[in-house]
């Protein structure tokens, strides 16, 4: 099984214009019998905008809120490309960090990855679906989740 995974940062997936392409990318794949997991950032300045609320709400914001509220941006993007995929008839499937299998160290804001469990990513990908993983998240062994890389540089 030949399998292809793609990264998208946050300019790449700014706008519907942009994940159009990109489901053209995907679709080229899915056209020659490859297998695709895409991971996706949050769209354009998503993040940047969400600590700046945040930092509306609290003047020191705590890195445990912080990471559960910038995951939020790249399962939007998640959600809007694969209903993209969906519209254009292709099956999909998309994941959080945990869904996916990703397990972290307990570092809020900058945790690492420790290793990713692929077997979730594999049974979608041996049903025929296009797997889309949302970036930048990962759950420690106690199931807390973690944003893996630093927002505040």
């Amino acid at each position: 099984m030949s399998i292809v995974v793609q990264k998208y940062g946050g300019s790449s997936v700014a706008n519907k214009e942009k994940l159009e392409k990109i489901c053209d990318k995907i679709i080229s794949y899915v056209n020659k019998n490859i297998k695709v997991v895409v991971v996706v950032s949050a769209q354009g300045n998503t993040t940047d905008n969400l600590l700046r609320k945040a930092n509306e709400y609290s003047k020191s914001p705590a890195k445990r809120e912080l990471d559960l509220l910038l995951t939020t941006g790249e399962i939007q993007t998640v959600a809007f490309l694969s209903l993209m995929l969906n519209e254009k008839g292709y099956d999909t499937v998309g994941l959080t960090g945990e869904q996916a299998g990703i397990l972290s160290d307990s570092t809020y804001g900058n945790a690492t990855i420790k290793t990713i469990y692929v077997s979730n990513i594999m049974k979608y990908l041996n049903d025929g679906k296009i797997v889309v993983v949302a970036g930048f998240q990962a759950v420690d062994r106690f199931r807390k989740y973690y944003y893996t890389w630093s927002w505040w540089q």
